[in-house]
């Protein structure tokens, strides 16, 4: 299926077959530069990072192999700033559900201004970032029955209270019963990912989830955007532990769909 975005701010097109080139940060390439092989494993496949007219290689793909001579056209047209190539987790479904929702209690960076970061605690207080470390970023999907496609917008996601989001979740999650198992699979590995990285912050990070509703056996659920994590590196914000907001909405929708 053609990529279709349901949330996020970021500029991201389809390039070569079953690829996506994000317009990104320096803040997110130092992200996927310094990412542990367990966390790479459960966010989107970066096989490419172009960063000021240089190009790494992330992870070897026999696609971006055969299609070099675009990634080369690419360095060409985007040779000042920061991009992913990324894989497209949905290229290969046929009608997927698309949601993205926003992890944690907290969303907002270390290094943005005093007012910014204002407005992101507001938000989350007035949404349910704050009680259950989930809000709805956005979703496309076509309902059990509907010959329409109901599409939920970040206002919407903003506007919902707790038991308005557990009713949007079950209309997104009318799926067949061993869906909704391998959803819970992925989320208990993104929960010992989380549990496993101490001292790092996944502030503005999302869920993505897909559910082809046309294969039954195809779900992906990865853990996405890095813009704004932390690391406690030397000379940055030092943080103990694990973070615990994360691990709050994960366990949210491990709970909802154990219930």
């Amino acid at each position: 299926m053609a990529y279709e975005k349901v949330a996020g701010r970021a500029e991201i097109i389809s390039v070569h077959e079953g690829h996506l080139l994000k317009t990104t940060t320096k803040e997110e390439v130092d992200s996927y530069l310094r990412m542990s092989e367990s966390l790479a494993n459960v966010a989107p496949r970066c096989c490419y990072i172009i960063t000021n007219g240089k190009l790494v290689e992330m992870k070897k793909c026999m696609v971006c192999i055969q299609n070099s001579s675009k990634i080369s056209q690419l360095m060409t047209s985007h040779s000042n700033g920061e991009f992913l190539i990324l894989k497209d987790e949905g290229y290969e479904m046929v009608n997927p559900r698309i949601m993205d929702l926003k992890l944690g209690t907290r969303t907002h960076s270390d290094y943005i201004p005093k007012e910014k970061k204002e407005n992101h605690i507001r938000k989350c207080k007035a949404t349910t970032s704050e009680k259950l470390g989930l809000r709805l970023s956005g979703a496309a999907f076509v309902g059990s029955g509907d010959s329409f496609a109901t599409k939920w917008d970040k206002a919407f996601g903003k506007s919902l209270k707790s038991d308005q989001f557990f009713k949007a979740m079950k209309n997104f999650f009318d799926v067949d019963e061993r869906q909704k198992t391998e959803v819970l699979r992925q989320l208990l590995k993104i929960r010992v990912v989380l549990e496993d990285s101490t001292s790092h912050r996944f502030f503005g990070s999302s869920l993505l989830i897909l559910i082809d509703d046309e294969g039954q056996e195809t779900v992906k659920v990865k853990l996405i955007d890095f813009a704004s994590m932390a690391r406690s590196e030397t000379g940055q914000q030092q943080y103990d532990g694990v973070d615990n907001g994360a691990i709050l909405g994960v366990n949210t929708l491990i709970k909802f769909l154990t219930k």
